[in-house]
C-alpha cells in the first residue's frame, strides 16, 4: 500500500512546526510546504489512474520556447538543502521514501508510471537522499550511471591526469 500522501503530510507538518519557531525562515518554509503539498496532489492523482488502468501517456518533448516572464518562488538549489535548514527533523522522510521505493507495488507503479519520478526528484534532492534511487534518476543520467567508466581506463590514476598516449 502506497503511502506517499502520509510521508508529505506528516513532512508538511514538521516544516509548519519549524516555521512556528522560527520566524526568518516562514516566509521559504511556507512556499516549500506549499510545494510539497502540490507533490503530493500529483503523486495521488497518479497512482489514483495507475489503479483504475489509465495510466497517462508520455509526453514527447516539446521543442523549448522562451518561458513568459512569471514570479515564482525562488528556491535554494543546493542539494539538501531543506536538511541543512531543519537538520534531523526531516531525515527521517527521506530514509521513509527511500523504502517506500522498495516496495513491489511501488516498484511496479514506478516503472509503469515515469512522471513519477518526476515529481519525487526535487523532493529526494531536498531531503539530501543521494544517490537517487534508480527509478527516480532521469533516463540520461540512469544511462550515464550504467556506463560508468573507471577512472585507471580513463588514465586518471589518484585523481592526476596521466597520459593516455605514450607516444609522441
Amino acid at each position: 500500500m502506497f503511502s506517499f500522501t502520509n510521508i508529505l503530510s506528516d513532512l508538511r507538518a514538521v516544516i509548519a512546526a519549524r516555521a512556528a519557531r522560527d520566524r526568518t525562515l516562514t516566509v521559504l518554509l511556507v512556499a516549500v510546504w506549499g510545494r510539497i503539498a502540490r507533490m503530493g496532489a500529483r503523486l495521488e492523482r497518479l497512482v489514483a489512474l495507475w489503479r483504475a488502468g489509465r495510466v497517462p501517456m508520455v509526453r514527447a518533448a516539446r521543442a523549448k520556447r522562451p518561458r513568459r516572464a512569471t514570479i515564482r518562488p525562488a528556491y535554494p538549489m543546493a542539494p539538501d538543502w531543506l536538511l541543512r535548514k531543519l537538520g534531523y527533523e526531516v531525515v527521517a522522510f527521506g530514509l521513509q521514501l527511500q523504502h517506500l521505493l522498495s516496495e513491489a507495488e511501488c516498484r511496479a507503479f514506478m516503472a509503469e508510471v515515469p512522471q513519477a519520478g518526476r515529481v519525487l526528484r526535487p523532493l529526494f534532492r531536498m531531503l539530501g537522499v543521494n544517490p537517487l534511487p534508480e527509478m527516480v534518476r532521469p533516463k540520461a543520467m540512469a544511462a550515464v550511471a550504467a556506463v560508468q567508466v573507471p577512472l585507471v581506463e580513463l588514465g586518471l590514476v589518484g585523481g592526476v591526469a596521466a597520459p593516455i598516449f605514450s607516444g609522441t
